[in-house]
C-alpha cells in the first residue's frame, strides 16, 4: 500500500513539473519599447501610433530633448518588426466574394496611397543587434496586418538606430527647419496631420489603461485594454 501511495505521489510530481515546464510556450505577450526622439531645437507635438488595428497610448516626455515613449505587444520569440512613417490617409481594402464585388464592412488590409510620401523600415534583431532596412511597399500601398503605423510627415525623420534586445530603435525627428521657413506653414502641417489621425481612429480600436495597485502596495500594475 506505501509503494502505490509512492508511485502516486511520484507520478502527480512529474505531472506538475511538465506542466510547469511547458507553461513557459503559453505565456501571455511580451512588450517592446520604443522611443522617438526630438531634437533640441524641434517642436514636441503628439503623434498617433497605431499597430495590429489598435491605438498604441504614448506617453510625452517634456524634458531638454523632448520624447515620445510607448510599447506595443510582441510574441515571446519575435524578432521581426515592421514599422511605417507617413502623413498619408490610412484607407482600406474591403474583402470580395469570389465574383469580385466588395463585402461591406469586412475590411482585408490596410493601405495607403502608394504614390504618397513615406518611410517603411523592416527590423530585424539579431545577436541583440537590430538590422534596419529602408524598403517600398507593395505596388498596392498595401500595410502588413503588424505593422507599426507612425503618423509624421517622413521627411521630419532624421535618423533611425541603436534599439536593444528590449526595445526598438529610436526614431529621430527634426522638424526645426520646417518651422523656421514659415510658421504658418508649419501650424497648418500640424492641423492636416491631426486631421489624419482623425480619420484613422475610425478604423483602429482604441485603447484604455487601467492602473490598479496590488494588496501588497508595491507594485502597481498597468493594463492597456480595447474597448
Amino acid at each position: 500500500m506505501n509503494k502505490i501511495k509512492i508511485t502516486s505521489c511520484k507520478a502527480l510530481s512529474l505531472i506538475l513539473t511538465i506542466l510547469s515546464t511547458t507553461s513557459s510556450a503559453f505565456t501571455a505577450p511580451s512588450l517592446i519599447g520604443c522611443t522617438i526622439q526630438f531634437n533640441k531645437n524641434s517642436t514636441l507635438m503628439p503623434i498617433h501610433i497605431n499597430c495590429g488595428g489598435t491605438q498604441i497610448t504614448t506617453t510625452i516626455h517634456e524634458t531638454a530633448l523632448p520624447k515620445i515613449t510607448f510599447e506595443i505587444p510582441k510574441a515571446t520569440d519575435q524578432t521581426h518588426f515592421e514599422v511605417l512613417v507617413t502623413s498619408a490617409k490610412i484607407e482600406v481594402q474591403l474583402k470580395k466574394y469570389p465574383d469580385g464585388t466588395e463585402i461591406i464592412n469586412t475590411f482585408d488590409y490596410l493601405k495607403i496611397d502608394p504614390q504618397s510620401d513615406y518611410k517603411y523600415y523592416v527590423l530585424d534583431l539579431i545577436d541583440d543587434i537590430w538590422d534596419i532596412k529602408e524598403e517600398t511597399l507593395a505596388i498596392s500601398g498595401q500595410i502588413p496586418d503588424r505593422a507599426i503605423i507612425i503618423e509624421c510627415y517622413p521627411e521630419w525623420i532624421n535618423d533611425f538606430k541603436g534599439g536593444s534586445a528590449v526595445e526598438l530603435p529610436t526614431l529621430y525627428v527634426n522638424n526645426a527647419t520646417e518651422r523656421s521657413l514659415s510658421e504658418d506653414n508649419f501650424e497648418e502641417a500640424l492641423i492636416k496631420l491631426e486631421l489624419t489621425a482623425l480619420d484613422s481612429k475610425i478604423i483602429h480600436a482604441p485603447i484604455r489603461r487601467q492602473i490598479q495597485t496590488v494588496a501588497d502596495k508595491k507594485r502597481v500594475l498597468v493594463m492597456d485594454l480595447i474597448t
